[in-house]
Order: C-alpha cells, then sequence, then structure tokens
C-alpha cells in the first residue's frame, strides 16, 4: 500500500486476521464495538409481495420461528415443519414435566418443584444483542436482570500448588488483590525511574498520582495493602470497636491461580437480561403470533428435493408413521447443520461440503435443585457464576431471580464444553448428577448435598437426535472456503439459523439475523423470479 491514508479499516482487520487469527482479530473488532453485538435493529424492509407464495420453513427454533413472523407479514403462505412436539429448538427451559430422551441411552422428565427451570440451551442476553431485545420487546416477553458477576461467588481452582488451591476463593478478593498488587509494582516501578524510556516526565507524574488515587495502595510507601475496596475480616459495630480489615493474599500465591484471570469479553458484562419465567418465554411467544396451524409438529423431515421451481420435503408423522411430501416455491432450512447432514437430500457438492465443514461442538448442561437458597442464606451470593476449572461443570450459576425466597431454587452446576461435555454426557444420568454433587461439595462443603432435594436434569445436546450439537464451530479457512455455497443457496432451498453466523455461535440472535439474512434473500429472488 502506497499511502497510509488507504489503509483502511477493512485492511487493518484483514492483517490481524491473517497475522493472528480469527481471535486477535475478533479482540480487535471488540475495541471498536463490532464484534458480539448485534448490526441489525430490526428485520429487513422487503420490497415484494408474497401473494400466497408458498414457504416450507424446516424446524421451529428461533430462526424458523423469525423466518415464519416475518414472511406472514408480506402475504406468504408459511408451513413450519418440525421433528419435535414442541417448538423453540435449543432455546429450551427444562421445568416440571419437560421430557429430555437422549439418542441410545436414558429418558428424563424434569419433576422441578415450584415451576422452578433450568435454562439448558440460552441462558443471558447481553443488552447490545438488539435483534433478541427486539422480539421481547415486540411480542411482550418481559425481562429481567441477569446477575452474570456477582463478588460474592467463587473462583476454585482444584489443581496446581499453593495455599489457595482446592479453596473457594471470593471474587472480589482475587480481583482487588489481583489489581493492588499489579498497582504496587508499576507504582514503584513509576517511581524507581524504571519507565524513564517509556513515559515522559509528565506522563509519569499523572500515573503515579493515579495509582495513588485508586486506594489500593499507600499513597507514601506505594505498598498493597488491608483497604476498604477489599472489605472486611470482622465488621465494626459500636463505639470503639475498629473491626478489622481483611488481609490481601500474597502475590506469589495469586499467581499460581488461574481461574478469573482472563477477562470478560465485551458480550459478558456484570449485568444481563433473561426472560422472567424462562428463556422459553421466548420461543412460546413468537408461536402466539403465528396462526394456529403454521407449526406441524412430530414431523421428522427424510428428505429434501427440489425442481426448478419447487421444493418437496418428505416427512414422517413420528406418532402415526405416515409418510408425507410437501411442496413449495421454496424452502428455508434452519435445521442445525449435524442434524440437517443425516437427511437425504439432492445438493450440490459445494453446499454439502459447507454444511459438513463447520465442527460440531457439544456442550452438557446440568442443574440440582436445593431446599434451601443455602448460597444466599449463608453465602452472601445474589446470583453470579462461580468459575472452576473441574473440567465436567466450569460454571456454577446462581438464580438471578426469586431473591429471598423460601422455596429453594435451581443451581445451574454444570456447563461442560467440548471432550468434558462428552464425557459427562455419556455418564448414566445418576452419575451425571453425583458428578455435580460431587463438584459442588468442594465449593460449598456441607451444603450441596445438606440441601438437594433429590431432583436434577442433565442435557447432553451431542445426543439429542434432532441437534447431535449445541452449536458448530467455523475455521476463519472454512469460513473463507465453505460458506459462500452456503450464502448462496440452492436453486429452491435457503439455508439459515445460528450456522450462518459463524461468529457468534450459541447466541439467539446469530440465529435472528440469519433469519432477517434469508427473508432477505428470498424476497430478492421473489422480487427477480
Amino acid at each position: 500500500m502506497s499511502d497510509k491514508a488507504d489503509f483502511t479499516k477493512r485492511d487493518f482487520l484483514a492483517s490481524i486476521g491473517m497475522v493472528a487469527g480469527t481471535s486477535a482479530m475478533m479482540t480487535t473488532l471488540a475495541g471498536w464495538n463490532m464484534a458480539m453485538a448485534s448490526t441489525m435493529y430490526a428485520p429487513p424492509a422487503m420490497s415484494s409481495n408474497g401473494n400466497g407464495k408458498k414457504i416450507l420453513v424446516l424446524g421451529a427454533g428461533i430462526s424458523g420461528l423469525v423466518c415464519a413472523i416475518e414472511l406472514l407479514k408480506k402475504g406468504y403462505d408459511v408451513q413450519i415443519l418440525e421433528a419435535k412436539n414442541h417448538a423453540g429448538g435449543r432455546c429450551m427451559s427444562a421445568r416440571k414435566g419437560t421430557v429430555i430422551e437422549d439418542v441410545g441411552g436414558e429418558r428424563q422428565v424434569c419433576d422441578f418443584d415450584h415451576n422452578q427451570y433450568l435454562n439448558v440451551g440460552p441462558w443471558r442476553i447481553p443488552a447490545e444483542h438488539h435483534s433478541t431485545i427486539y422480539y421481547c420487546r415486540k411480542l411482550g416477553v418481559e425481562l429481567e436482570p441477569f446477575v452474570n458477576k456477582a463478588f460474592a461467588a467463587y473462583y476454585y481452582q482444584s489443581e496446581g500448588s499453593g495455599s489457595l488451591v482446592k479453596k473457594p476463593l471470593r471474587q472480589s478478593d482475587v480481583d482487588i488483590d489481583r489489581a493492588g498488587h499489579v498497582t504496587e509494582l508499576l507504582a514503584k516501578c513509576v517511581s524507581d525511574g524504571l519507565l524513564d524510556e517509556k513515559l515522559t516526565t509528565e506522563d509519569q507524574e499523572a500515573l503515579l498520582e493515579y495509582l495513588r488515587s485508586t486506594g489500593l495502595i499507600d499513597r507514601r510507601e506505594l505498598n498493597y495493602r488491608a483497604n476498604l475496596a477489599r472489605g472486611w475480616e470482622n465488621t465494626p459495630t459500636v463505639g470503639t470497636d475498629m473491626g478489622k480489615l481483611s488481609d490481601p493474599y500474597q502475590l506469589s500465591d495469586l499467581l499460581k491461580i488461574k481461574i478469573g484471570a482472563q477477562h470478560e469479553e465485551r458480550d459478558h458484562p456484570p449485568m444481563m437480561f433473561q426472560p422472567r419465567g424462562g428463556m422459553d418465554q421466548i420461543p412460546a411467544a413468537m408461536v402466539r403470533a403465528l396462526p394456529e396451524g403454521t407449526i406441524r409438529y412430530n414431523s421428522e423431515i427424510t428428505e429434501i428435493k427440489q425442481s426448478d421451481n419447487q421444493a418437496m420435503v418428505t416427512y414422517t408423522d413420528t406418532q402415526t408413521g405416515v409418510t408425507e411430501t410437501a411442496v413449495a416455491d421454496y424452502a428455508i432450512s434452519c435445521l442445525i447443520f449435524p442434524a440437517l447432514n443425516k437427511i437425504k437430500t439432492d445438493f450440490r457438492d459445494d453446499v454439502i461440503e459447507g454444511l459438513r465443514a463447520p465442527a460440531s461442538s457439544p456442550i452438557t448442561k446440568q442443574g440440582h435443585q436445593f431446599s434451601e437458597r443455602f448460597w444466599e442464606t449463608e453465602e452472601d451470593i445474589f446470583g453470579g457464576i462461580t468459575y472452576n476449572d473441574i473440567p465436567e461443570s466450569g460454571d456454577i450459576s446462581y438464580p438471578s431471580s426469586e431473591f429471598f425466597g423460601t422455596n429453594g431454587g435451581v443451581l445451574l452446576t454444570a456447563y461442560a464444553r467440548r471432550g468434558a461435555a462428552i464425557t459427562l454426557g455419556n455418564m448414566s444420568i445418576a452419575d451425571r448428577l453425583e458428578r455435580g454433587l460431587e463438584i459442588g461439595e468442594m465449593v460449598h462443603p456441607g451444603r450441596f448435598r445438606k440441601y438437594y432435594n433429590g431432583k436434577g436434569v442433565s442435557m447432553a445436546w451431542h445426543k439429542q437426535k434432532y441437534a447431535l450439537a449445541a452449536w458448530v464451530t467455523w475455521s476463519r479457512r472454512n469460513i473463507a472456503l465453505k460458506m459462500p455455497p452456503l450464502i448462496k443457496g440452492e436453486r429452491r432451498v435457503l439455508f439459515s439459523g445460528n450456522g450462518m453466523a459463524p461468529f457468534h455461535q450459541g447466541w439467539m440472535f446469530a440465529a435472528i439475523e440469519a433469519a432477517w439474512h434469508s427473508i432477505e434473500d428470498l424476497d430478492k429472488r421473489v422480487g427477480t423470479g
């Protein structure tokens, strides 16, 4: 490039991606408020009128429901084919009566008391996911705060050396101590002249004054010490009781703790949102927005064919065994790719390669119900997530609703990823829940088993017949080489769903905006056809 002014933001992003890979590029995007946030605030404006053209939508997950809602507004004749007996896809809450059947495995029937639930799919919504919030507002889904970060929750590291290993550590203590020790070291580097070659004298003075003003270090000696940010070990009472500030952890011990060191990404702020009553309230509201009969449940798709002017989808009624073929002008597949790849099709070779290109990502989530909200009454934890390094757990999340309630509550006790999800998910249900209790006792000794009421549920997404994964994960190379045929689509079949938004795996807004892309593409096809 000959001129500095010609080096655009696009050029810079491409360079970052080539040199450091997708993760570095996404970090840069986040700095520009471009990553992990909705790029659209409302559905696209469609210019053509449906005029009764028949559209088959395959799958009643979030993407399929959005396609139907928007296409019906334009006069299309829409039919959704859904293999299960309910809508929502992976946007699912397990509550009393919910049935979970594993492929070749066990059948669970959730029996939580007091209408409590566990979000076994999506469980939180950032404020910047505008397209998700658009439908919540349009359809009257009430949102409430989701506490993503609670200082009183814990970090727990089970492996390694040092005095802090195998101990539940309050996040506030560790976070403040890490910041305090770094503040001390940086302040002393400035004071000792070790940054003379890096900063001007004026900037050093300003930096040192800032570090002193944090309240973490002594203004004269610059030592990190007990402070009000970290809090009290013994809180003052009345009269002459001065109390005692809590002593910080030693830096040498903190350096051996890796949990909680990485900063959360922008789309995981301390306060997020959740639908009141469970994440399944979103698809439920979408279903209510559709005319009765729009969704044909219990319809397992077995074949997808097309001609130059029609799409033909064969499906079997899972209750009666009767097989039928639906014919439409177009079909939009909103099926997760691993499930779609099991269906017989006449797709082009490059489309088939594209559908097979991303890796299936297994996730196992599970929860236990407790008779008492011990995390609140005995440990002062209100919402938030305890992070640990035990692969079969990863996260323990405390409910952000029913605070101070007397009916106990349901904790998310495992959010296992990758290989750990398969390991946990391939256990029997009883063994999965027992493993959750074992891990919970490490973090909350003497309380998990004491208050567990015997009711739990476990969802292994890789063992669900119509999912076979929680989402798909694309490599940067495959996005460039294998995604274009999917964006182009087939003669009469378009592709939607979470897999079509490769940088936003697992988020609902990815499924929504993929649907918006599909209906915009359909609108152009109809307009030119």
